[in-house]
């Protein structure tokens, strides 16, 4: 790109042809290679791509922030008159925090968890010496209130495990922003976070940019996020800028075919509910190879023979846009490129089919009624001293759920809410108090893990973190056939059986010799459904299955979760708090908060129709990606209570906007409507 391309008088930081590449024993990785686009001052600029695209490397390069084994081959990044690449480690330090900030993906490692807020928040002021301790703290219980933390002089001296996931976020913005940077850069701010806690964080980060003038960089893979939010964008693949541009170029003109193609497989974006979601063929180039031409060919749908020839032109479009594409200028410009937003230009394939159909039977697979599980808070001998009646808090409360043979069962809520546990319990890993759990007509709660251990063939779990729930010390191999040595099958060829899975989840072979640390996301996702699927079970309960996932590919292990389905006729129980995707894969719904069930029934009425406050809290909570659906109110504020202070009467009553004097003194019991679904609100919406 060239090198004064976007140069303007109110540009804060100038990127110029940034080069990087990593060490590694299979090579060097070229992860960025001339990369420039400049920050314009007073703007929130959206970096956005698909995971290993080198979004967040741009970040880590700008701080001097970058591994060991990292290496900067050219460039510059202009701060002011400073070259930031060429500055020394002194002067980084007193950029950082000073003038540059950060607010990381995850706020608990990035959080000293011994270490009160007051005593984090006093020692970032540490260059301020003509400040008195007094003053200090008076800064940070001001900002933790600037950012929407609730008695923030009392809560100032409380522990990062004392806040929930949220307020943590809320926490290290406002650690963030203390010392009153210029830039704030923000890697995956709400990635673990809900769509209510989520839409809180956006409105937040917009009324502080607007309050302190800062300029804002937002690295995310949800294109929710970046429309809402952003003012411009900048979309990177494979280590290279393809197209930048204002927010609302980018999301109703995009010009480079895979950013047309990002956006046409966010399933918000997907009015018509389809089983099968579309897919960006292909997988990002491995980057320790000679590159030549575009480095978007091999997967683009458009590709002609001088794309994987010839390295493409960059094509402004105005003083801030540009897109890097044989299609757009030169003597191979296509006039129909690109074609109108309604045109799907992603191969859909299978995408575009009918949805399977259902195995059918009357008779429930699962069967869940009337469940209670209860954690203990503290010791007898504890409570006794203490005068305590209670000791246990109701993590599940009165739960009844059916999931049928070919069917697929949303659970969705906010965290706190009980989901996992609920999906935990199903499967006998944690003990319920009360209440009927059936599989296939047998009772099953609290079996006995000797009777039960057979049953584990036919029920499996995927978890929410693929990577973790992955033991580091052994190969895929040996991981998706562990379930045969597990429950003692013999007389079945392992490696057979590893490849058969491996192919069944797309998983190439050679990656049956690799380590989960060597695996993508995606890919370690794969290899937790291969284990799941490999005794061939009838029940599935998978815990957050697309969750840090890029739109392509979660839309792959949806789509390869739906065909398993109508192969196998498996029952899935999917917890998440993916709204955009459960409303095109799940049968039915049921929104679960505080423990409960408040609503539950057919997934196209819930999403039209909500019954309870709570869900059209959920369902208007979602970030649309389309600039021009910004929402100018946040549905929902505030957080799940804690359980051990559960409301007296309704548990969503502190939250809603409708609640009455009954809805604080006495709990709402479920209701069946002539349609079938069930709430528990005591006025239900119209």
């Amino acid at each position: 790109m060239p090198k004064g391309a976007f140069e303007t008088p109110e540009t804060l930081l100038d990127i110029r042809n940034l080069s990087v590449d990593f060490r590694t024993p299979r090579g060097r990785v070229k992860a960025l290679r001339d990369i420039s686009f400049p920050i314009r001052k007073g703007r929130i600029v959206g970096i956005v791509g698909e995971s290993g695209s080198g979004k967040s490397t741009v970040l880590w390069a700008l701080l001097g922030l970058l591994a060991g084994n990292a290496e900067v081959t050219g460039g510059e990044v202009r701060f002011g008159e400073r070259d930031l690449l060429h500055a020394g480690e002194p002067q980084l330090r007193a950029i950082r925090g000073e003038e540059i900030s950060v607010v990381f993906q995850d706020p608990m490692t990035s959080q000293i968890p011994v270490l009160t807020y007051g005593r984090q928040m006093r020692d970032i002021l540490y260059r301020r010496p003509n400040l008195s301790a007094d003053d200090k703290r008076r800064m940070a219980v001001e900002m933790l209130g600037k950012v929407g933390i609730p008695d923030p002089d009392r809560r100032i001296d409380q522990y990062p495990h004392h806040f929930s996931g949220g307020m943590r976020q809320r926490a290290g913005i406002a650690m963030a922003l203390l010392t009153g940077p210029q830039l704030l850069l923000a890697d995956e701010p709400t990635t673990a976070l809900d769509v209510t806690m989520e839409a809180q964080i956006i409105h937040l980060l917009q009324d502080l940019q607007k309050e302190l003038d800062a300029t804002v960089v937002v690295v995310s893979h949800n294109l929710g996020l970046i429309a809402e939010l952003c003012d411009d964008v900048v979309v990177m693949y494979a280590g290279e800028v393809v197209e930048a541009g204002e927010v609302r170029e980018i999301f109703h003109n995009a010009q480079h075919p895979y950013t047309r193609a990002l956006l046409e497989c966010d399933p918000a974006r997907i009015d018509d509910v389809s089983r099968k979601l579309p897919v960006i063929p292909g997988d990002i180039p491995d980057l320790t190879r000679a590159l030549s031409g575009c480095i978007y060919a091999p997967r683009c749908q458009k590709a002609l023979p001088v794309c994987r020839e010839t390295p493409p032109p960059d094509v402004a479009r105005g003083e801030m846009s540009l897109a890097r594409c044989h299609l757009l200028d030169g003597p191979h410009r296509d006039p129909d490129w690109p074609p109108p937003p309604d045109v799907m230009t992603v191969g859909q394939g299978e995408a575009s089919a009918s949805k399977p159909a259902r195995a059918k039977r009357d008779d429930p697979l699962l069967e869940v009624s009337d469940l209670n599980v209860q954690f203990e808070t503290v010791g007898p001998l504890r409570a006794r001293l203490k005068g305590l009646e209670k000791r246990h808090v109701d993590a599940v409360l009165d739960v009844s759920l059916s999931v049928a043979p070919g069917e697929t069962v949303g659970l969705v809520g906010e965290s706190g809410s009980g989901k996992t546990t609920l999906g935990r319990t199903v499967l006998n890993l944690v003990a319920a108090q009360s209440g009927s759990v059936r599989f296939e007509g047998h009772e099953i709660r609290n079996m006995p893990e000797g009777r039960f251990k057979p049953l584990r063939r036919d029920m499996a779990m995927m978890f929410q973190d693929p990577v973790g729930s992955l033991s580091p010390r052994k190969s895929v191999r040996a991981l998706i056939t562990e379930p045969f040595q597990i429950h003692g099958i013999t007389g079945v060829d392992l490696d057979a059986e590893a490849e058969r899975l491996a192919e069944m989840v797309r998983l190439p072979k050679p990656f049956l010799s690799r380590y989960p640390h060597e695996l993508s996301g995606g890919q370690a996702r794969r290899v937790g459904v291969a284990r799941a699927l490999a005794l061939n079970p009838k029940l599935i309960i998978a815990d957050e299955p697309t969750a840090g996932l890029d739109v392509s590919v979660q839309g792959e292990i949806l789509n390869l979760m739906a065909d398993l389905q109508a192969e196998h006729g498996l029952g899935y129980l999917i917890i998440t708090h993916n709204l955009p995707v459960v409303r095109h894969i799940a049968d039915r719904l049921a929104i679960m908060y505080l423990g409960r069930i408040v609503e539950e029934g057919r997934t196209a009425e819930v999403f039209a129709r909500p019954v309870h406050p709570y869900t059209r809290a959920l369902v208007e909570g979602v970030p649309q990606p389309d600039p021009d659906r910004r929402r100018v109110h946040v549905s929902i504020s505030g957080e799940v209570p804690s359980l051990l202070n559960r409301p007296r009467g309704c548990d969503f009553a502190g939250r809603c906007p409708l609640a009455q004097d009954r809805c604080r003194a006495e709990k709402p019991s479920h209701v069946t409507l002539p349609d079938g679904r069930r709430h528990a609100c005591h006025f239900p919406l119209a």
